[in-house]
């Protein structure tokens, strides 16, 4: 019972705080999403990409042909990685053809016999090249709106340059051209799963002038759109950083209530108080009662509730184990004795609740199985036990000597 007060005097110590006053805020940590930099690891946040399109080529002559003659094919394969959620980088190498008008002998790709219908000197020209790329990139939907991990759709803005080597459709191929490209364009990038994007990328690239020989502000121009796919590897999203978050805290308790709370618990620690109290005198109570039993000899006693004669469920239970030992042994004669306390009732009460319980015991006996010949009744108004008159509340069955 030692620790039922200490655990009462534990909780008076932690509620009393509460009750006289909270903290008006506290510290927790929270993961916040809309952070542009967040940082993977290097080998997290790559991807591969692939795709293909149309372009067209833009120089001084190629407006006198037919623009559908102009689309030529082209292709990319690109890898990248996210550094942050808005930046990142890529390196790859493009295909690109030109279906593009020159003049001039010496413009790249053009073809002597292919005079174009209409024209005195205008001949077609054709060529493709390869040519390596580094870009960068930036996300502008992470830039303005923060990084969103279900997002479907990001704008991708990007710049970069590139190097490569072309050649003209018929003429040999060690007699190309190196050239050199300033590049950007947009990716519309369409995330269908964590792994895979599809992107709709729109580009317009400068090359120098060596295509058509001829040189201008806006000369050699080549605009493309292209479809493509992207697979994604390792780790795919962005881990937020966990940052502290001051959070106001309400108090639950005004003054007065948690002076109520500290009262209550004082009661409670008084409750647990005279419990305490009347346990260890139920328990001396107990010791006497046994002590008794071994003065009055060898007994088995039933015990009722104040004004109550009929048997209860435990103890049908009890009578009922008493039936079976007393019909294994069928020569022994029992008396069932039937008590009633003196401090409670009438003598004339006391004597109709004594016969009352001495008929009750005596009638579950037999109705499980005993021979009534072995049984008898009585009622004694002594004291059952001279200790404490609640255990007078009784009925006893001892073998007749």
């Amino acid at each position: 019972m030692k620790k039922i007060s200490t655990v009462a005097m534990l909780l008076a110590f932690l509620i009393a705080p509460l009750a006289m006053g909270a903290p008006t805020t506290e510290t927790e940590t929270v993961p916040d999403e809309s952070q542009g930099l967040l940082l993977n690891g290097f080998w997290d946040n790559w991807y591969i990409s692939i795709d293909g399109g149309a372009s067209v080529f833009f120089s001084p002559e190629d407006e006198q042909l037919d623009f559908t003659k102009r689309i030529a094919p082209n292709a990319g394969l690109n890898f990248g990685k996210w550094w942050t959620p808005i930046f990142g980088t890529r390196i790859g190498v493009d295909y690109m053809s030109g279906n593009c008008a020159a003049t001039s002998a010496d413009a790249y790709g053009y073809m002597a016999d292919a005079l174009i219908a209409g024209t005195d000197n205008l001949h077609q020209q054709k060529f493709h090249g390869i040519r390596p790329h580094l870009d960068g990139m930036v996300d502008l939907i992470n830039l303005f709106g923060g990084y969103n991990p279900s997002r479907i759709y990001s704008l991708v803005i990007y710049g970069g340059f590139g190097y490569g080597y072309g050649w003209a459709e018929d003429q040999d191929f060690n007699s190309g051209l190196w050239t050199t490209e300033l590049r950007g364009g947009l990716i519309n990038s369409f995330h269908v799963s964590d792994a895979i994007d599809v992107n709709i990328e729109l580009k317009l690239s400068k090359y120098d002038s060596g295509f058509c020989q001829e040189i201008g502000e806006f000369n050699n121009l080549m605009a493309s759109a292209n479809v493509g796919v992207a697979y994604k590897f390792n780790e795919r999203g962005w881990q937020a950083p966990v940052i502290p978050v001051v959070v106001p805290v309400v108090p639950k308790y005004s003054d007065a209530e948690g002076d109520a709370l500290v009262q209550r618990l004082q009661e409670a620690n008084n409750r647990i108080k005279d419990l305490e109290e009347e346990l260890a005198a139920a328990n001396d109570a107990l010791a006497r009662a046994e002590a008794a039993c071994k003065e009055v000899g060898p007994a088995y006693t039933i015990y009722f509730d104040i004004n109550q004669s009929s048997l209860n469920a435990c103890n049908k239970k009890v009578v009922k184990a008493m039936a079976d030992a007393i019909k294994a042994d069928p020569n022994t004669k029992y008396v069932i004795t039937g008590y009633a306390d003196k401090e409670t009732g009438t003598d004339a009460y006391n004597a109709k609740l004594r016969e009352a319980r001495a008929q009750s015991v005596y009638k579950m006996l037999v109705k499980n199985g005993v021979n009534p010949d072995q049984l008898t009744t009585a009622t004694d108004t002594k004291p059952l036990n001279k200790f404490n008159y609640v255990l007078d509340r009784a009925a006893t069955i001892k073998v007749v000597k």
